[in-house]
């Protein structure tokens, strides 16, 4: 039992350490300021270099207990940790301020005075002279994160980190304290850069011809795609559906029908020979579609006819 509670410890310790390593890699040196004559002030109003370290991450991370340095002599992998913390300013435990919120920023005086709190290194930055920032975990013995400013940069000016990796030196106006670095810096550095690079224009016009026949190409490909898919369920629907029969119906057999029909006639009126007469010719007309020819002039000649008793007749027999 004691066992397992031993492992179950031990592992928690690793998962911690493991945690709290990968959150400090997202801890960065964002800008550096060497020489400060008009610009950020110290909580005493004192101007003096300064250096930024940002979290890159969506999570608190406390940058306490971490060694800032000026020293490029701690890059010497033949150093033991004691010996190159000698080297380094810890950052002071227990100051709320340096647990820097998700995207967060904080600045450090490089003035020499810690005396002054925690925000103040034990090192100074020399201006005219290659600068060597570093940032290193609490054992340290892993880097963090470190930078190298050139010697040739103005005096309130600051070296700002872009694109992680993209440094630019940033005018005054443009430097940017305890917040996120101005990129409008780096994109008109890229406009300029492009410019250099096409004076002329020629690569922009064939960069913006290739990306308008490129949309039209990929839309030409899915349009004739969408077309045929819709043409192939329109068929399977054709398909799916009963066809309707492109055979005549057959025709009942006429001479069948007249045949039987004047049998039954002729049984039932078999004296009356008027009746057989009208029936032939009807039948007749019937067979052969024939017509009287009308001269288009109605005459009406009330005269008596037989035929009402006939019908009279011929109802009163299939009635029965």
């Amino acid at each position: 039992m004691k066992s397992k509670k031993t492992l179950v410890a031990i592992l928690c310790c690793v998962a911690g350490i493991t945690a709290y390593a990968q959150g400090l890699a997202n801890l960065k040196i964002t800008e550096v300021v060497v020489e400060n004559t008009d610009g950020l002030v110290d909580e005493y109003g004192t101007h003096t270099a300064w250096i930024e370290i940002g979290n890159t991450s969506w999570s608190s991370t406390n940058v306490s207990g971490c060694f800032l340095t000026c020293d490029p002599g701690v890059l010497d992998p033949n150093l033991s940790a004691p010996q190159r913390i000698a080297r380094m300013s810890q950052i002071p435990r227990g100051d709320e301020r340096t647990n820097l919120s998700p995207k967060g920023h904080l600045v450090f005086f490089a003035d020499g005075r810690t005396n002054l709190g925690t925000l103040h290194t034990n090192f100074t930055l020399t201006p005219g002279q290659e600068i060597f920032v570093a940032l290193y975990e609490a054992n340290g013995t892993v880097l963090i994160d470190s930078v190298r400013v050139p010697a040739t940069l103005p005096a309130n000016n600051s070296w700002s980190r872009f694109d992680q990796q993209k440094w630019l030196a940033c005018t005054p106006d443009k430097v940017t304290p305890n917040s996120a670095n101005d990129n409008t810096v780096a994109k008109a550095d890229k406009i300029a850069e492009f410019k250099e690079k096409d004076p002329h224009g020629f690569a922009m016009t064939i960069l913006g011809m290739g990306i308008v026949l490129s949309g039209l190409l990929i839309l030409s490909i899915l349009f004739t795609l969408f077309g045929n898919i819709m043409h192939r369920v329109n068929c399977k629907k054709d398909n799916a559906q009963p066809k309707p029969s492109t055979q005549p119906a057959k025709k009942a057999d006429a001479a069948t029908e007249i045949a039987v029909a004047s049998l039954a006639l002729h049984q039932a009126l078999a004296d009356d020979d008027a009746v057989k007469a009208v029936i032939a010719m009807a039948l007749y007309e019937y067979e052969h579609d024939a017509h009287d020819e009308e001269s288009g002039i109605i005459t009406i000649i009330p005269q008596a006819s037989p035929w009402p008793q006939r019908s009279l007749a011929m109802n009163n027999h299939f009635s029965k």
